[in-house]
């Protein structure tokens, strides 16, 4: 099952799904609510509504410019993190991955690093913005995806793969490069490193 077919189940308000995926993948952005209606396709009293909701749930922010009134996400609220990790399962990259495992291979764990979930500007040019750990069968098919976000993103996604055998041992080796990007809160994507560790 798709992931926002699940989140539907869940979150029964269309129109606040779409919201929380805006505002959750892009949580740099500020919006208005016209310019809300036109991404989202929804009602315009529809889309008042759920802003009140997350307004009222203080997740986000209302912020006036001129006579616009702009929302953003609240990055001090408790929920923030879970909130873009929910985001960013069901969003582009994350899916088209899903969509085509089974030509890309088996995926065990997909990481993003905090940076580049939260779209955080760094300075390191050796920062990985995605781990990936698995038997993957089509590097090429990964790429593809890869080179096909980079272009609407407009950077480069500096990714790596490692399969099991690897990631256990660099990390019975305490590997330092694995060792501090698993410390920088890197958000799992999809996977289980519970069941991953426990190898």
């Amino acid at each position: 099952m798709k992931i926002s077919s699940s989140l539907k189940k869940i979150i029964v308000s269309n129109a606040r799904l779409k919201l929380i995926n805006i505002f959750y993948s892009n949580i740099n952005d500020i919006f208005f609510v016209r310019q809300l209606v036109r991404l989202t396709g929804e009602e315009i009293n529809s889309i008042r509504r759920e802003l009140d909701n997350l307004k009222n749930a203080n997740l986000i922010l209302p912020e006036a410019r001129g006579n616009r009134l702009y929302y953003g996400v609240n990055p001090e609220h408790p929920l923030t993190l879970d909130l873009i990790n929910l985001a960013l399962k069901s969003t582009r990259l994350a899916y088209s991955i899903r969509k085509n495992k089974l030509k890309i291979g088996n995926i065990d764990v997909l990481f993003y690093s905090y940076e580049y979930a939260t779209k955080k500007q760094t300075l390191d040019i050796d920062q990985i913005d995605i781990l990936i750990i698995g038997k993957i069968k089509s590097v090429k098919e990964l790429d593809i995806l890869i080179k096909n976000e980079e272009k609407i993103i407009g950077r480069e996604i500096n990714y790596m793969i490692m399969d099991e055998k690897e990631y256990k041992l660099r990390r019975q080796k305490r590997d330092s490069f694995l060792i501090d990007f698993l410390l920088k809160s890197p958000l799992i994507i999809f996977g289980n490193i519970i069941a991953l560790n426990n190898l």
